[in-house]
């Protein structure tokens, strides 16, 4: 059986090597159209950075090792330009055929580069392989550039401001939609995008670059600023021209339609990687879900397939990870604005706790964001923090994957030790908040529902915490009753109004709401997030 893979990437190689692990016989040939494979281009950014100090460091083995350890023949600038499904050959550019049993598509994605007159400059770049990366560190180095603008506000965006600001440069991120990181929602991106701010990026939101000059830019057709170079990272787009010219499927998405085999429509060729789409485990939608991890699942699949082993892939629920300035930033399942979007109906919670036991030293902050169907299903969660997130969103995953209820994450076991945890961890807490909601024992309001011109009038909000806390700064209108002193002061509190109540992180407030429904008190809400969240959300509002 000879196999041939048309692409070199992640998904490509991985296919390869999978199979031949599986198949010690077969004849695996990989086609790439460029002179690079088996590249980590997620280390991209680390390079420009200097995190990563050579550049032969990000790529995997070498055309000699793959022939020799794994028995694959991997051709250089091979440009696959038509399918015969017919006859079972592949026409390379230059007029090279190349015969083929099975067939994998793993051609990947394409830089998405706006039609914006002057985007072909010599000092406007993008951030897709190993000479791109090398020319942006060039420039930059050799041309005495200062300031950097970057077109989009994604992952790659944001890593690449980071990266060219730790060189000294002036970083502007220039982003269409309303807020950065897409899979985020714009409430947990507000903590982000103050924290950029706070690091030297400029952030210019809802903005579209119309027109490159020579060292200037446009925005909104309007606003000129000053650059030396650009890099755009303004997303991608799934490589589909030959499966389109060969009557492959393509989905609604974009991607190249696969059954759980990843077969497409053609039983002998498959397909993997950011040119598919796949089905959402919890929308039940197929979409294209671009990242090296679904594309090794993918690969591994296709692979396992075309050797017999009758592998499937499971439906995905879409997972993401980022570091910012010393700050994680992760995701798992679907966002707000997802639910919304589709119109499933959710609830959410959000929560701050210490990473670990507050008495030993380095504990910080944890901020997360947990969203769950009215009867009980894990629908997506969201964590940012200097410390302990990704431990934390990598087992809401796993629960979201496995059908976990908030039950499941009130029982868990999670490892304790005071430098590591605390005895209640976040995943315990965050079930067992969501839960209360649930059984209607604990109500939240959030800062974007607030009619804020009712306050004192229908609305009271009153401030837990200490009076020292309360003079140093509080949200407007709010009145201070110190938890300590709040059943001295119950018949201060009126019945006919509707009582939010807050404090710094949340935890004083939670405590002052179980007095006063226990008092009985049936208009008491609790501010989600408190104040610390009501500050990042209105300071980024400023911005």
């Amino acid at each position: 059986m000879k196999v041939v893979i048309i692409g070199g990437g992640t998904a490509g190689i991985s296919s390869a090597t999978h199979l031949r692990r599986k198949d010690e016989n077969a004849r695996i040939v990989v086609l790439e159209k460029s002179d690079e494979f088996a590249v980590a281009t997620c280390g991209l950014p680390y390079y420009l950075s200097g995190a990563v100090t050579e550049l032969d460091d990000l790529k995997g083995a070498t055309q000699e090792q793959m022939k020799k350890i794994f028995k694959i023949e991997v051709k250089l600038k091979h440009e696959v330009v038509n399918i015969n499904r017919e006859n079972k050959k592949l026409i390379i550019d230059g007029g090279e055929e190349e015969s083929y049993d099975k067939l994998v598509i793993a051609t990947g994605a394409l830089q998405l580069r706006p039609d914006i007159p002057g985007i072909l400059s010599d000092n406007i770049f993008t951030l897709r392989n190993l000479e791109s990366a090398q020319r942006i560190k060039d420039y930059y180095l050799g041309t005495g550039a200062k300031k950097v603008l970057i077109l989009g506000g994604g992952d790659v965006g944001v890593e690449a401001a980071e990266a060219m600001h730790s060189l000294g440069a002036e970083v502007t991120i220039a982003e269409a939609g309303t807020h950065i990181l897409k899979n985020f929602d714009a409430d947990m991106t507000a903590v982000l995008q103050n924290h950029l701010r706070n690091n030297g990026i400029k952030l210019h939101l809802n903005t579209l670059v119309t027109e490159f000059r020579e060292k200037e830019a446009c925005l909104n057709g309007e606003t000129p600023i000053d650059f030396d170079m650009a890099i755009i990272a303004t997303g991608v787009k799934p490589d589909v021209k030959l499966p389109v010219t060969a009557d492959i499927t393509i989905g609604e998405s974009g991607g190249i339609t696969v059954n759980d085999r990843m077969q497409t429509n053609d039983e002998n060729i498959y397909a993997c990687g950011d040119n598919v789409e796949i089905l959402n485990k919890l929308t039940g939608k197929t979409e294209r879900l671009v990242g090296s991890g679904i594309a090794i699942k993918q690969a591994r699949t296709a692979a396992d397939n075309i050797a017999g082993l009758g592998s499937r892939m499971e439906a995905v629920i879409g997972t993401s990870i980022i570091p910012i300035f010393g700050m994680t930033a992760a995701m798992a399942g679907c966002s707000e604005a997802t639910l919304k979007a589709l119109q499933i109906d959710y609830r959410k919670i959000h929560l701050f706790q210490r990473s670990h036991a507050s008495y030993v030293p380095g504990a910080k902050q944890m901020l997360f964001k947990l969203l769950f169907s009215p009867q009980g299903k894990i629908l997506g969660v969201q964590g940012i923090g200097e410390d302990g997130i990704p431990e934390r969103i990598n087992a809401i995953a796993a629960m979201i994957k496995l059908d976990a209820s908030l039950n499941d994450m009130i029982n868990t076991e999670i490892p304790y030790a005071p430098p590591y945890s605390s005895a209640k961890d976040a995943i315990n807490n965050l079930g067992s908040l969501a839960e209360e909601l649930l059984r209607q024992q604990v109500r939240y309001v959030y800062a974007e529902d607030i009619d804020w011109t009712k306050s004192g009038n229908e609305i009271l909000l009153i401030d837990t915490r200490n009076r020292e806390s309360f003079l140093n700064g509080h949200i407007a209108h709010a009145i201070n009753i110190p938890l300590a002193a709040l059943r001295d002061n119950l018949g201060s509190i009126p019945r006919d109004k509707q009582v939010i109540l807050y404090c710094q992180y949340g935890y004083g407030a939670y405590n002052a709401y179980w007095i006063l429904t226990q008092r009985g008190f049936d208009n008491v809400y609790l501010l989600s997030g408190s104040m610390d969240l009501f500050i990042e959300i209105a300071a980024n509002e400023e911005s």
